[in-house]
This record gives structure tokens, sequence and C-alpha cells, in this order.
């Protein structure tokens, strides 16, 4: 009796299991019933927080599943009372867990950077390692135009963002992390590339192998026009993206816009100081970057050359010496020859990898002359973004209370530059 019963409980078990399991979706969402946000952008307005999110709404077609990417915008006193007017936009709680880019714009320099961006590192709220840019103009302009890149703004502007590009030491690619880590150390500084807009087709002039874009975006047509930097506006990427619920405008029909990030915004206390040129801004990677195949564009006596640096090696150092602050800027490459303002014989091009020592003597140069005037900028807007007192504080702290309110105005930069031929 006991047996039957057993057996009959074993099977009533099983069966309510199987139907536990069979009327349960587990938490599962419908791909169709959500919205995933792929990039923020955060804008400044009269005490205002005005977050623009680009979203990825999936969509059902005959050929399988189609994304349709949109831009919704959303205004509080906090990124969470934004993000809360998108939610009731939208219809759906929009995730930031997938979130790659974030963009603040212009009018967020006269903000502590941590007031705009303070919301994204609450606990469960977004992944630290979203790319951060500050761009020209408005953020919300900058996402609402199109690419020939891609039909995903966002992904557009990640391009120039990418880990190759990180290595070309070109841009200067931080994320959430890396920007929190540089402004809560000792020296209080961080930086993040600057992006602009440029149209299509079109390049500087100059030819020295460092410049970048061309002419400026169009002006933003209706009631965003004005802003500076002036980003032409569309629907976030062709095949269907449109802007709605208060987004910036729409561009013009068929104009789209190109982006370049090779400026570098730099941050003190979490204000904004400057902006780090082209050349500064390789100057900073050398140091900082785990960099290969960067170029080098240098002018001898009598030529200009551009050389492709392999197997870099950079690094700061800092000692006390007699109560000075020495700062060792180092950096250590191999080259060889990628372009010359010359005739060229294919036939020696063999000796490509075999350089000059004047030649290479120019390039180290070129190299310590970058370096100290990096270290000028840093000295006159009083911003240590090359990580000075971090140093100090870690490998010289006897000396730190004496030398933190000092160190930069007192440091002698000695630039330690090697760079050897490939052969």
């Amino acid at each position: 009796m006991k047996r039957r019963l057993s057996v009959i409980f074993y099977w009533a078990m099983l069966v309510a299991l199987l139907g536990l399991f069979f009327t349960n979706d587990f938490g599962l969402v419908d791909i169709h019933k959500t919205a995933i946000i792929t990039a923020v952008g955060v804008d400044v307005e009269e005490g205002e927080v005005q977050v623009t999110a680009e979203i990825a709404f999936p969509q059902p077609s005959q050929s399988g599943e189609n994304i349709k990417y949109s831009e919704v915008q959303g205004s509080g006193l906090t990124i969470a009372d934004a993000m809360s007017e998108i939610k009731n936009k939208t219809g759906f709680y929009p995730q930031l867990q997938f979130c790659r880019l974030i963009v603040i714009g212009d009018s967020c320099r006269e903000h502590e950077l941590f007031r705009v961006l303070g919301c994204f590192y609450r606990k469960n709220y977004s992944e630290l390692t979203a790319n951060v840019a500050m761009c020209k103009g408005k953020a919300s302009e900058l996402l609402a135009t199109s690419s020939p890149v891609s039909d995903m703004t966002s992904e557009s502007i990640l391009k120039i963002l990418s880990p190759e590009i990180k290595k070309s030491g070109n841009v200067s690619v931080v994320n959430l992390k890396e920007i929190a880590e540089m402004q809560y150390s000792r020296s209080a500084a961080c930086f993040m590339p600057y992006i602009e807009p440029n149209v299509p087709g079109t390049s500087e002039s100059g030819g020295n192998g460092e410049n970048v874009g061309g002419e400026s975006g169009g002006q933003s047509q209706g009631g965003q026009g004005g802003q500076s930097g002036g980003q032409s506006q569309g629907g976030g990427g062709e095949g269907g993206s449109q802007s709605q619920g208060g987004a910036s405008g729409q561009s013009q029909q068929g104009e789209q816009t190109e982006f370049t990030a090779a400026r570098t915004a730099v941050f003190a206390d979490g204000m904004f100081k400057t902006f780090l040129d082209e050349k500064q801004t390789l100057a900073l990677n050398l140091l900082k970057g785990d960099l290969d195949f960067v170029s080098l564009p240098f002018d001898t006596e009598d030529k200009h050359y551009s050389f492709r640096l392999k197997n870099t090696d950079g690094g700061i150092g800092l000692k006390i010496e007699n109560g000075v602050p020495k700062v060792s800027l180092k950096f250590k490459a191999k080259a060889n020859v990628q372009g010359a303002r010359e005739i060229v014989n294919p036939s020696d091009n063999i000796d490509d990898d075999v350089v000059p020592e004047a030649v290479l003597k120019a390039a180290e140069e070129e190299v310590k002359g970058r370096f100290i005037n990096l270290m000028d900028v840093s000295r006159r807007e009083q911003c240590d973004f090359l990580g000075l007192k971090d140093i100090l504080f870690k490998f010289n702290y006897k000396y730190y209370d004496a030398m933190n309110a000092v160190l930069l105005d007192r440091a002698e930069v000695m630039p330690e530059v090697n760079i050897g031929s490939i052969n």
C-alpha cells in the first residue's frame, strides 16, 4: 500500500513540475515588447539635464528581424528624471545595460562633470565599459545625424573610438570606469575625446598627416539652430529611423555627416579646462597608451617624413632631487619610413626599414618637443592630466604634503626619447 502511494505521489509531483515548467516564462521578455538604448546624449539647458537616447526597436518583418533606430528625448533635474520621461513616451522602460556610448554636449562645459555623468555610476544602472566623449555643439543634434558609415549613428561614432584607432594613438578613447579612476585619483584630472562633425568628402588642408576632418557639418534647422558646432540633423540613420518624442529636428534631405575625434577635452576637479590639439593628443597617448602602428609626421632640414612606429613603450617617471621635482617623459620605439616628400625609386624601397641616423634624430626631437609642449599645457591650465600628483603620492609619499600644491609649477621636464630603425 505504501509503495503504491509513493508511486502515485511521484507521478503527481512529476506532472506538477512539468506543468510549472511549460506554463512559466521564467522572466523572459518578448523582444518585440522591449527597447534597447544603444547611445545616450546629455546636454544641460536652463538648469535641467536633457537626455537624448538612441533606442533600438526590434520590428517584425517577412524577411526576419528588422531593427528600427529612433532618438527620443527627455529632460529633468537628473538623468533618472529624464529617463522616466523617455519611458512615458515610448511605453517601454529603456535598459542602459547595452549602452555603449555616452556623449556630452558643449553646454556641459560650464557644469561639474560628475554632476552630468554621476547617474551612470549608480548600482545596476549602466555598464562602466561604455565609451564617453564630448562633442561639438549639442549631443542631441549629434545623435540625430545620419552617417555614410552606418545606419546607426552611434555605430558610426564608435568606429572612430575603436580599439584599432586607440592603438594608433590618434584618439584618447576612455570609458566610464577610466574617467572615474582618473578624476578621483590624487591628480583629480581626466580627459576624453572631442567629437566633431564634418561634411563627407572634404578634408582639412595642410597635408602633414595629422589633419583630420574638413568642412564643419551643416547648421541644424528648427528650434535647435544656431548652436556652435552646427551638426546636421537627421533621422538617426537610414532604413526607417526617425526622431520622436521631442528629439531635435530633422536633417536636410540626403545630408550626411562624418565624425572625427582627434582633439581631446581635459578636465580638472570636474571642470572643463581646455582642448588638446592633434599633436598634443598623440603625445599624451604615447606616454599613456599601449600603442602599435603609430604614424609620426615630422620635418628634417630639407624633407618631410612620415614614420610608422612599432614596439612602442612609453611612461612617466618622477623623482625629487634637491627639492626640485624632475619629470621624466619616456618613449621608445622602432621605426621605418612610410612616406617622404621626394621622388620615389621603387628599387630603393628595400631600404625603408634602414633609417639614417640623422632622420631618426629629427624624429626624436619632434617627440621631445611635443612632450615639452604637453607639459606646458598642464602647467598653464593647472590640470594634472599626466597624473604626476598620483605618482608623487604613490612613489614619493614623504614629499607629497610639501610638493603637492606646487608640483606642476616647479617640475623640470626631462624628455627621454629613443627611436631606432627596425633593421
